[in-house]
């Protein structure tokens, strides 16, 4: 009768269950808020995002709040008890969401803030575009155009710390050409939502009830400048005041193409999106992050990676957003308003 040890047998099964647990251990699964896929750049990432978890071997569950922070918060709640090792929250409020990251604290899960910087808890990272770039890009720009005129800045929602970055760093490229007298602020004011509606409004009531011509419109979003753009068609003024814009929304290439916006801010959200994934492993893996910046919150320093933004105009668009893939150029140019 054949004789055989079971010793190799045990031993094949505690190796076989081991790289099972070790397997099964490495993968993570990662929770993703944003604040509202009616956002076009938001759309993009979340492709980017679901590209680079699968890539790395991880899972992810992504939902919309479609802009509302009470649902965001809600799905927040679903994801913690659904036992994410991870949240990457686009916040649809930036004070409110800090109890997401206190409620995700509780249950010992890490929280990076995506694009919009989360205030007031002891959040774990924050990845973005610089804003203070983005805010000096608008000013550099709009000075170098029209160096003496008059200019209207409307800006995001100042419920968001990165319109108010916006801002902030623009007049500071402003102030000493407003010292100087040789640009005037006619207005200035925040739109709530970041709603092209809003902007529509205060641009068509400017328009209305001031005597001054005004030569610059401050935006700093494609969606804002969208409804500042469609009154200046309506009154014949589109030619004649220069309209800033971000995000590279194709709405808004389009009009660059055709003279209708003069530049908008292109943020290589691929890029970010790739490096946020990247970063979430190296949280989850405990491994240290090199080349940190940090981002007063109102509660603490928050380590931060913040990448350069690009200002583009008809001479460098096809070299930037449509050289990346980003857009092209056959959908700009034959791209239809609705």
């Amino acid at each position: 009768m054949m004789k055989f040890s079971i010793i190799p047998v045990i031993l094949l099964f505690f190796v076989f269950s081991f790289n099972s647990c070790t397997e099964q251990k490495s993968k993570f699964k990662i929770g993703i808020l944003i604040h509202s896929l009616d956002v076009p750049r938001y759309k993009k990432e979340k492709i980017h995002f679901e590209e680079k978890i699968a890539e790395l071997g991880g899972e992810c569950i992504v939902k919309s709040a479609n802009g509302d922070e009470s649902l965001q918060y809600n799905q927040a709640m679903e994801m913690i008890n659904e036992g994410v090792d991870l949240l990457v929250v686009i916040p649809s409020n930036g004070n409110t969401a800090a109890a997401i990251v206190r409620e995700a604290h509780n249950k010992g899960i890490k929280v990076i803030a995506y694009d919009r910087l989360i205030k007031n808890c002891d959040l774990d990272f924050y990845l973005a575009f610089d804003a203070d770039k983005v805010g000096e890009l608008l000013g550099q720009y709009v000075i170098k155009k029209v160096p003496h005129g008059n200019y209207v800045l409307l800006n995001g929602d100042k419920a968001d710390e990165s319109s108010v970055q916006y801002y902030n760093s623009t007049m500071k490229v402003l102030q000493p050409h407003i010292d100087a007298n040789e640009i005037n602020i006619v207005y200035s004011g925040f739109m709530d939502d970041w709603s092209g509606v809003n902007a529509a409004f205060y641009t068509n009531k400017i328009l209305e009830f001031g005597n001054t011509k005004i030569d610059v419109i401050i935006s700093p979003y494609d969606g804002l400048s969208d409804g500042i753009i469609s009154v200046l068609k309506d009154e014949g003024l589109v030619d004649s005041i220069l309209v800033t814009g971000q995000d590279a929304e194709i709405a808004a290439c389009h009009r660059i193409m055709n003279n209708e916006q003069s530049m908008t801010i292109y943020n290589p959200v691929k890029h970010l999106a790739y490096k946020c994934i990247e970063i979430a492993v190296q949280i989850l893996k405990n491994e240290k992050i090199a080349d940190l910046k940090y981002t007063n919150n109102g509660r603490i320093d928050v380590p931060s990676i913040l990448l350069d933004p690009i200002a583009v105009d008809k001479n460098n668009l096809e070299s930037t957003i449509v050289a990346d893939g980003f857009l092209g150029m056959d959908e700009i140019m034959n791209f239809k308003e609705n």
